[in-house]
């Protein structure tokens, strides 16, 4: 793949190609050769895949946390807990199980002190790419035992497969358009009937402290059309989620041209996004979501994956706040899915530095698809990945025997099969999850050491507006929250 860095990526195209007609570049993943090493969890852990759904506890139909309207609370929120959905594909039915599994085991999320004395608090709702579906449906919800029942019923009536995952196709699709400067994949309106269901067809409004991310393809689209080009001269800077640009074609001297994302965020969470951290410091830009029309607008800009789905324009500049600097690029803003912060956390720890972050768990992408985004988009997914595991205080990640069942859905499923399958598959993460959320059990990777070094630490590791402060404490566990 070294050829990947040529500036004549002639070559490196085709390979590039053939290894997009092997994998799913963003959203899923795919096993057999090139597959990462098993995650490092406890692979002891891994709960063989069931046909017949595992008995779930029941779950007391009580209001759970805060139903009431944003608009209708003080601006001031006391999070206690950050709950990041994190997409993987079409697993939703992994993120609905591991929700239900929380929502049992943790007081807080029904709205309730537990036994050790610890009071409900705000929670914060977080989800990237296909997360940002379950984030949605929540954030207008609520997290109470009926809105569960209901992410797993709105589900059943959709396709076993939401997004095209045939390789071939996609394969076919990109050589046909890459010379003609023609974007690839799936129209939105494919999936809008199921994100229409998810902000009830007009009548979402956030009610619980939400963001979702989406990518930003007007600055990080590093891709040269025609074969012979080559790669623009844009950096991404890991540290701030920062593009830089070369000031001319033969100038070494760069300038900052962006930010890789967009947060889409209740009022509350743009009041606090915006007022309590310098641009520079804060990884996105930031875009409020007001209505249900903001919802959709998110949730279709999160899941627009490259290769899935189009890119979606924003058509309401007016709510978007740039990264604003001299060599700023300032073109009309189009998002291109929320490959770029597979956990998001950093930003919301640092406004609010006692709060835990729980994740629903995403797997590690294997190298064609690490090599094809980074041809692309001059991204590293891996280093993306371990950045947002820095944060977290337990992670629920598939095993790799769940990965694989979960990888393995037949497209054609229909009728009772499908819905056993479903539940199959919400069994696995409820499982999962239910392992994780024991005392002691947090579920995470072991940190990466290159000579005694971690280097997927954050460049900001402090309190927003303290930088002498003392670093924010992370990987901690949800012990002190579990009944």
């Amino acid at each position: 793949m070294m050829l990947l860095k040529q500036k004549k990526a002639g070559a490196a195209r085709v390979l590039i190609l053939v290894a997009l007609a092997m994998v799913n570049p963003a959203c899923g993943s795919s096993s057999g050769a090139g597959s990462p090493p098993a995650d490092t969890v406890n692979e002891n852990q891994a709960i063989k895949p069931v046909v017949e759904g595992q008995a779930m506890r029941s779950i007391p139909a009580s209001h759970g946390i805060s139903m009431q309207l944003l608009s209708e609370r003080s601006d001031r929120i006391n999070p206690k807990l950050v709950y990041a959905f994190q997409g993987k594909g079409t697993a939703l039915t992994w993120d609905i199980g591991v929700t239900r599994a929380a929502y049992e085991r943790i007081p807080m999320l029904r709205g309730e002190a537990n036994a050790q004395g610890m009071a409900a608090g705000d929670v914060v709702l977080t989800g990237n790419s296909s997360g940002s579906v379950l984030a949605a449906w929540f954030s207008c919800r609520g997290m109470t035992a009926d809105s569960i029942k209901g992410a797993e019923t709105i589900l059943s009536g959709f396709p076993a497969q939401l997004v095209k995952e045939d390789s071939s196709a996609k394969f076919r699709e990109v050589l046909g358009a890459i010379n003609s400067g023609k974007e690839f994949g799936s129209p939105t309106s494919d999936i809008a009937p199921l994100v229409d269901a998810i902000v009830g067809n007009g009548a979402c409004v956030p009610r619980l402290p939400t963001v979702i991310l989406a990518s930003n393809q007007d600055i990080n689209d590093n891709r040269r059309w025609l074969f012979t080009e080559g790669r623009r001269s844009r950096s991404f800077d890991i540290t701030d989620f920062s593009y830089s640009q070369r000031t001319s074609d033969f100038s070494l001297e760069k300038e900052k041209v962006g930010k890789i994302c967009t947060y889409f965020a209740d009022p509350v969470m743009f009041r606090y996004l915006s007022e309590n951290m310098t641009e520079e410091e804060r990884l996105c830009d930031i875009r409020v979501m007001e209505n249900a029309d903001d919802m959709k607008t998110a949730v279709l800009a999160s899941i627009s994956e490259p290769t899935y789905f189009v890119p979606v324009e924003e058509k309401a500049e007016s709510k978007l706040v740039r990264f604003d600097a001299p060599g700023a690029i300032k073109s009309h803003r189009f998002y291109n899915g929320g490959f770029s912060m597979p956990g998001i956390v950093q930003d919301i720890k640092r406004l609010f530095p006692a709060a835990r972050a729980m994740g629903t768990g995403r797997w590690t992408y294997n190298q064609a698809e690490v090599a094809v985004m980074y041809s692309w988009y001059d991204v590293n997914l891996n280093s993306l990945q371990e950045q947002s595991r820095w944060w977290m205080d337990l992670e629920s990640v598939p095993t790799d025997t769940q990965r694989s069942r979960l990888l393995a859905r037949p497209a054609g499923l229909q009728g009772s099969d499908l819905a056993a399958r479903y539940q199959e598959e919400i069994n696995l993460g409820y499982q999962r999850a239910t392992a994780c959320l024991q005392p002691g059990k947090a579920c995470l990777s072991p940190r990466t050491s290159i000579f005694g070094r971690d280097p997927n630490k954050p460049a900001f590791t402090r309190p927003a507006g303290q930088p002498g402060g003392a670093e924010i404490p992370t990987r901690q566990g949800l012990d002190m929250f579990l009944q």
